[in-house]
């Protein structure tokens, strides 16, 4: 599955493809800007993108916009906050297992 992040923390964009990457998916674009993002959806076309709803150069909802945009091409995409609060909710030990399936 070919994955493309983004997220505009530099460090929680690091550590989502740190743990996709370890789980031996092919993460292959991170981007920090809503306009990155519609730029990588048009470059990379990927299976999935797990993308902020609030990213620069506004953060306001930039991120949930440019996902519209990139589901149009037939990426899925799924917000890391959606992610975090599924991990929040279970041990450290199996949140990590299933961030890493």
């Amino acid at each position: 599955m070919r994955i493309l992040i983004a997220e505009d923390s530099v460090l929680l964009r690091a550590g989502i493809t740190r743990l996709l990457v370890d789980a031996g998916m092919d993460v292959i674009a991170s981007v920090g800007d809503a306009t990155g993002l519609v730029e990588a959806v048009e470059r990379h076309l990927p299976d999935l993108a797990v993308v902020d709803v609030r990213m620069p150069p506004t953060n306001t909802d930039d991120g949930l916009r440019a996902r519209s945009c990139a589901t149009t091409s037939g990426s899925r995409a799924v917000p890391p906050s959606a992610t975090r609060r599924t991990a929040a909710m279970k041990s450290p030990t199996s949140a990590t297992r299933s961030l890493s399936r």
